[in-house]
């Protein structure tokens, strides 16, 4: 941890937060998200509020976040506006109801439209990290999401540096940032597990106004033990495919696969992995969850690319203890590129929402 950069209570880093500007979060899905800072930022707001004062917000994140910050946000209507995807229940009834301006697009073109300016100025990026140097090198915890164009773009930066993370995800994270056109050129990823970028998000220290330290999981809820309906479902998903292997539309090799969120993607990615004309596969996803830390011990996967981890705290300890191997299999990008249709369309994704 730096000693030259000051270590701050949640309390004082949300202090230094003024009504109206615009925050870049970290966090894609709970993974990764900030979890302290934003609940004493909305204590703040809610304070203000009391007092007959304003006090928003503008939030832009990966995409849904965890309780602490969406929830707590949204519930003390500290929010200004809120992009570009979200699935929290107060939130969702704050956006329902008026309350709250938001608007939804394709997650690839978050961080593009940061840098087109289309937010305005990003006065803060608030970010969860594992590890942190002195000269402003960032190791990012369980989620690439937006943080890294948050980073470079934010006038002033917070850093949650959570203890729960290993730093040894130094090595995890694949961080490229397409340049703006005209001179933007293609993305160098050509099979799920190639990397093109940095291992850490490297910026001018001076901007870091604070560190506060946090020991805490990510806020993801435990996943059902798979019911016969969803294994009926994973069976099914898995037969149809080794059938379009069978009839020549997929490569026998197989192609890269890309799974949506939940208990039922859960086992949609474990009938894959047992059945027998399936071959192992990479993946190149938004999420990776519980089931790809069993595949990949089973040997099922080859390499797995997402922006986020978003595993029970069982899962990701697995991943923590054994994870010089897990760092060898898994890519975690930022959302620009794991989500870019370039990129999915040039290797041939397999998508199974």
């Amino acid at each position: 941890m730096s000693r030259k950069i000051p270590v701050l209570t949640a309390e004082e880093a949300a202090a230094l937060i003024e009504n109206g500007q615009t925050i870049g979060f970290s966090g894609f899905t709970p993974a990764g998200a900030c979890k302290e800072i934003p609940k004493a930022l909305a204590a703040r707001a809610q304070a203000q509020h009391d007092q007959g004062k304003p006090f928003k917000v503008g939030v832009i994140t990966g995409a849904s976040t965890g309780d602490s910050l969406d929830g707590h946000l949204a519930r003390a209507d500290a929010m200004l506006f809120r992009t570009p995807y979200q699935s929290n229940a107060s939130l969702r009834e704050a956006i329902n109801t008026g309350k709250i301006p938001y608007f939804d697009m394709h997650l690839s073109l978050t961080a593009q439209y940061m840098k087109y300016g289309f937010f305005g100025k990003i006065h803060w990026a608030i970010v969860e990290a594992c590890d942190i140097s002195d000269d402003g090198e960032i190791v990012l915890s369980t989620s690439g999401g937006v943080s890294p164009t948050a980073l470079q773009l934010a006038d002033k930066v917070l850093i949650e540096l959570n203890a729960f993370h290993s730093k040894q995800l130094r090595g995890i994270h694949d961080i490229y940032i397409p340049q703006s056109p005209p001179h933007r050129r293609e993305i160098p990823i050509y099979s799920a597990g190639d990397r093109c970028g940095e291992v850490s998000v490297k910026i001018d220290p001076a901007k870091i106004a604070g560190i506060v330290l946090t020991n805490a999981p990510d806020e993801v809820a435990p996943f059902r033990e798979t019911d016969p309906v969803s294994e009926k479902i994973g069976e099914q998903v898995a037969e149809f495919l080794a059938s379009e292997i069978k009839a020549g539309r997929i490569p026998r090799e197989f192609l890269p696969l890309q799974s949506g969120v939940g208990n039922i993607a859960n086992a949609v990615l474990g009938c894959l992995g047992k059945h027998k004309d399936i071959p192992a596969f990479d993946m190149y996803s938004e999420v990776l969850q519980d089931s790809v830390v069993d595949l990949i011990e089973q040997g099922k996967i080859k390499t797995a690319s997402a922006t986020s981890m978003t595993m029970s705290k069982q899962a990701i300890e697995r991943v923590y203890a054994n994870i010089e191997h897990f760092k060898k299999l898994l890519v975690l990008r930022p959302i620009e590129i794991s989500n870019n249709p370039e990129v999915v369309r040039r290797i041939g994704v397999v998508s199974v929402n």
